[in-house]
Parts: structure tokens; C-alpha cells; sequence
């Protein structure tokens, strides 16, 4: 990633001028993790912050019944990491594929945001939203069946589009969905049978979003 282009990415996530963006920018460090790669272990001392600029960053923790759960999952333009200040991190950071990222020093970023009105205001922002998608998720996994939170990853993996290029991996769409690989599974092929999606080598298709979108409950 090149200057300008970091540039412009930060001047978006911010909200603000490329010139305005260009001490963050300065003072941080273009990375390229690979999938199930560890950016951060459980119990270790976080000093670092990251903004995702392609790929996904899961959040896994240990339960008390030892199995994997999914904390969080950020990706393109959210933030992560111990701010203001160092701190023990709770979970796993693992890469969900290849990620690309922008790091820096929990300390180097505290000092800009206090320092540069526009960076803290736009490092406002990224959090707000970041507060409401954990709230959606919270929700999601109270109000929702198991079936109707696997509907729902697979419509967040899709975005705009109709298909999730390439296909989704089942055990990570059911850490997603907050349920087990084996409901993920038998959720997928039912969507099959009724004809909802299709599967290829390369994608998975939405046939219907409409009816995929009423599953969703």
C-alpha cells in the first residue's frame, strides 16, 4: 500500500482531510497477517492498536465449558486493540483469511487523538459504530434461532452482492452465528434442498434473498 493510498483510506475511516490524516498515517505501520495467523494471544499485554483495512480479525475466547467461542469479528475500517492505554487482552486475535492492517502503539495513538481534534472525533465515530454492531449481534443472539443467525452471517458475508466468493467455510459461518459447526452444516444444505443458495467449487449463490432474508428469525 502506497502513501496516498493509506492516506485516502484513514481520511475515509476518519472522516477527515488527507492532510489531517497524515501524522496517524506517519506513525503507523502497514501489515499483512495470514489466515489463523495470531495478531495477540488470551492473557498477553496488548500495546498495540490496529484499523482493518481488508480481511477480518476475530475475537475468540475459551469458555468455561472449553470450547472456542467468537467474541467479536472486526473488519475493513474498524478498530481494535488496547486504547487508551496498555492493557491484558481477553481473547484470541486471530486472521480469518489474509488480513492487511495499520498498527500502532497504543501510547503514539492516544497522544494523536488528544492532540488532533478531527482524529478524535473520527475515532468517536468508528467507535460509535462499532457500540451498535456489538448491540445488532447481542440481540441477534438473544431474539434469533441458531438457523436464523447462520441466515443472517450469510447475508452480512454477501454484502450487496448475491454470492459469497470464495464459498464460506461452515465452521467459521457457525462461530459467526454463535452456534455450532454441525447447525451451520445442516442450515446450509437445507437452504440447498429449498433452493435459497447454491453451492460451486468457487461461490455460494443466493438464489432468493427474499426468502433467505425471512429465515432470518
Amino acid at each position: 500500500m502506497d502513501r496516498e493510498e493509506r492516506l485516502a483510506a484513514l481520511s475515509s475511516f476518519f472522516g477527515c482531510s488527507p492532510a489531517e490524516a497524515e501524522p496517524l498515517s506517519d506513525a503507523m505501520t502497514f501489515v499483512v497477517y495470514r489466515h489463523d495467523q495470531a495478531l495477540i494471544q488470551q492473557g498477553d499485554l496488548g500495546a498495540k492498536v490496529w484499523i482493518v483495512l481488508k480481511g477480518q480479525a476475530q475475537l475468540k475466547i475459551i469458555g468455561s465449558d472449553g470450547q472456542v467461542q467468537l467474541l467479536m469479528t472486526h473488519g475493513p475500517g474498524e478498530l481494535f486493540g488496547a486504547l487508551p492505554h496498555e492493557r491484558i487482552f481477553v481473547s484470541d486475535v486471530v486472521a480469518r483469511d489474509n488480513i492487511a492492517v495499520l498498527e500502532i502503539s497504543s501510547r503514539e495513538m492516544n497522544a494523536l487523538v488528544q492532540d488532533r481534534t478531527r482524529l478524535g472525533s473520527g475515532l468517536a465515530m468508528i467507535l460509535a459504530r462499532q457500540y451498535h454492531a456489538a448491540l445488532d449481534r447481542m440481540a441477534a443472539r438473544i431474539t434469533l434461532s441458531a438457523s436464523g443467525r447462520v441466515c443472517a452471517e450469510l447475508l452480512k458475508a454477501a454484502g450487496n452482492e448475491d454470492f459469497i466468493s470464495p464459498p464460506p467455510v461452515v465452521a467459521a459461518i457457525g462461530l459467526m452465528a454463535q452456534t455450532t459447526r454441525e447447525t451451520a452444516s445442516r442450515t446450509i444444505s437445507s437452504l440447498e434442498r429449498r433452493g435459497v443458495v447454491s453451492r460451486e467449487a468457487d461461490r455460494l449463490t443466493i438464489v432468493s434473498r427474499r426468502l433467505l432474508e425471512e429465515m432470518v428469525l
